[in-house]
């Protein structure tokens, strides 16, 4: 969700990092200074370290520990660590998946443990870190690598999409979808659910010093995706719904068919019972490992790919999208933490009136949908904002005020945009009294 247009903005980003950066003190759009600093003390302020990214950068230990440094003197005190990037293998010792040694055409040999070194390193800063894991990522489509792509044991366990609605009975396997961004497992399969739990499970036995564990892409790929026999008998078990013909749910120019909302519901109880399981299995292993999920701000968007990252209290209008009964899919009951991905161009309210779409506008209604269920770090694209400061600021000191802690996507946007200093004005913003 949150990585797409990665390419894209790091070319753009690596060709920008040479222009000059701003003042980080000039505010284009003044904020009032007016929270105490010790109600802010304990939030977390947290840097997203994206695998493939920075995949040849930290092949070299010294690169981390001098990374890890600039954090902290920046202000930042946890990482979320990408251990298990949509590829499907492994930056941690695993006895489950393979080593990610090879990512298109680069490839990096380490015979050390590259997420034990980010934990001894975080230990000795007293800092904090979070693996994150694709939770059903498990291919690289655009170069047809990673363990869907290994053997034929992964051969009905991928989803499956209707690209042309006009011919319902023609399903593509996202493995041959090179629009998408990784091959996807299919969250309803049993089979499934328990595998990825016990990958999730191997890391948070593996590594008691982690504070957290991160679902990333815990989800289906888009509303034309979760088709299949599979898929499809699972939904008429769940809703005793008839389905003749994919067509009764998406109809055959696209629009939303009879049966519709039924399947909306599914898709998003689907994921939400997976959530659910991971977060029994995680606790039965140590109860003090949180469990934080990222997703799209943009509550509204999230029927599309299962995420209901409500409250359960929270009940939308039934509609041709929702069923009455659609709140219970809500899953912030079942996290510590929910990463609010407030990634958009437009800082404030005022930069698009009218539109959810804005960093202040998402960081101050979050709590209409979670009513407090979990906790709510705010979270921007730093890739959005290049060399001006002040965005970069903006967005933190928005975040940071507004929510309970505030994560930066990602550290290579960041040193390839000299964000540092913006980062550390926009933290001293809320600071400041």
């Amino acid at each position: 969700m949150k990585k797409y247009f990665l390419l894209v903005s790091i070319f753009i980003s690596l060709i920008s990092c040479s222009k000059s950066m701003p003042d980080p003190e000039y505010i284009e759009q003044e904020i009032p200074l007016d929270i105490d600093r010790a109600s802010v003390a304990a939030k977390p302020i947290q840097m997203w370290i994206d695998a493939h990214a920075n995949f040849s950068l930290f092949a070299d230990k010294a690169n981390i520990t001098a990374y890890m440094e600039k954090m902290k003197a920046t202000g930042f005190t946890e990482v979320y660590v990408d251990v298990k990037p949509g590829i499907g293998y492994a930056l941690y010792n695993s006895d489950i998946l393979p080593k990610l040694t090879k990512w298109d055409n680069v490839t990096v040999n380490r015979d050390w443990d590259y997420l034990g070194f980010w934990l001894q390193e975080a230990e000795r800063l007293n800092m904090s870190v979070i693996a994150s894991l694709s939770v059903m990522g498990y291919g690289y489509t655009k170069t047809k690598e990673g363990l869907v792509y290994d053997s034929q044991t992964w051969d009905g366990k991928t989803q499956l999409g209707m690209l042309d609605a006009s011919k319902p009975t023609v399903l593509t396997d996202i493995r041959n979808d090179l629009t998408a961004d990784g091959a996807m497992l299919n969250p309803c399969l049993p089979e499934v659910q328990a595998f990825v739990t016990s990958v999730i499970a191997e890391v948070a036995t593996k590594y008691p010093k982690l504070k957290g564990i991160a679902l990333d892409y815990c989800r289906w790929w888009s509303a034309n995706y979760g088709f299949g026999d599979a898929t499809i008998s699972a939904f008429k078990a769940y809703s005793g719904k008839t389905v003749n013909s994919n067509n009764d749910i998406i109809t055959a120019t696209g629009g939303i068919g009879p049966i519709y909302k039924d399947w909306i519901e599914f898709r998003s109880m689907a994921v939400t019972n997976l959530i659910t399981n991971i977060r029994t299995k995680v606790k039965s292993i140590n109860p003090k490992l949180e469990l934080h999920l990222w997703a799209s701000a943009d509550w509204a968007s999230r029927y599309a790919v299962g995420q209901n990252w409500a409250s359960k209290n929270y009940k939308p209008t039934p509609s041709g999208i929702y069923t009455d009964t659609y709140s219970k899919t809500g899953f912030a009951d079942q996290l510590d933490v929910f990463s609010l991905g407030a990634y958009t161009d437009n800082i404030f309210i005022s930069e698009n009136p009218g539109s959810v779409w804005s960093v202040e506008n998402f960081v101050t209604t979050y709590d209409k949908f979670t009513k407090g269920d979990c906790k709510v770090y705010g979270s921007f694209a730093s890739y959005a904002y290049g060399t001006t400061a002040s965005k970069v600021s903006d967005a933190v000191y928005l975040s940071l005020k507004n929510t309970e802690g505030v994560m930066a996507f990602e550290i290579s946007h960041v040193i390839n945009n000299n964000q540092w200093a913006a980062i550390k004005a926009g933290i001293d913003r809320v600071y400041k009294k």
